[in-house]
């Protein structure tokens, strides 16, 4: 009886010891994939901007609202793009599609704008991520901001995309506990177990 108890014991333990190690390093795997696939989001958001940014720019200082709204439109077909929203030089918008970033946010994009490049947004309430750019037209040497764009992801297009990634890790650690319990068992019952009877 204390030889079963002895043996229970160091088992639990070696076990317990090994289970906390499995959800912790595939824990860490399901973060590290989360946030590889949200930075390839932003990479492809990227591209996306260096793809529209003429058109769109062409269409706001042509005031064509109809061709923003139909490039818009196409762009929000892209399973990525969860909100876009297309502003004048005074910030008026022109289209705004899917999710929109809150009021505060959406300002602190804009007024960005006019010293960077483009934005990063982050609202970790909704969900939502991307970037704010600004719509730059070219003119006899002459640059004028006409207007600018926010591209928003979500939290939900980084687990439509690493879903399948995340069942096979949990299969994965799932199966290799239950393949090293059986072996665990068999071998403290076999060495361990006996020999303490032996004793």
């Amino acid at each position: 009886m204390k030889v079963t108890s002895i043996s229970r014991k160091l088992l639990t333990r070696v076990l317990s010891v090994y289970f906390v190690l499995t959800v912790s390093v595939t824990g860490i795997q399901i973060i590290a994939e989360y946030f590889n696939t949200k930075s390839h989001i932003n990479s492809e958001l990227l591209t996306l901007q260096k793809t529209i940014t003429g058109s769109l720019t062409r269409a706001v200082w042509e005031l064509n609202t109809q061709q923003a709204i139909d490039i818009s439109e196409g762009l929000i077909a892209i399973p990525m793009i969860r909100g876009i929203t297309v502003t004048d030089e005074t910030n008026n918008i022109i289209t705004q599609l899917g999710e929109i970033l809150p009021e505060n946010a959406q300002q602190a994009a804009i007024e960005k704008e006019v010293s960077t490049e483009y934005q990063h947004i982050n609202v970790l309430s909704q969900g939502l991520f991307g970037h704010s750019f600004p719509l730059i037209f070219e003119f006899s040497g002459r640059t004028t901001t006409v207007g600018a764009v926010t591209l928003l992801s979500s939290n939900r297009v980084i687990f439509s995309r690493i879903k399948v990634g995340i069942y096979f890790l949990i299969g994965n650690a799932m199966l290799k506990t239950a393949f090293l319990v059986f072996l665990f068992l068999l071998a403290f019952n076999k060495f361990l177990t006996r020999k303490l009877i032996s004793i």
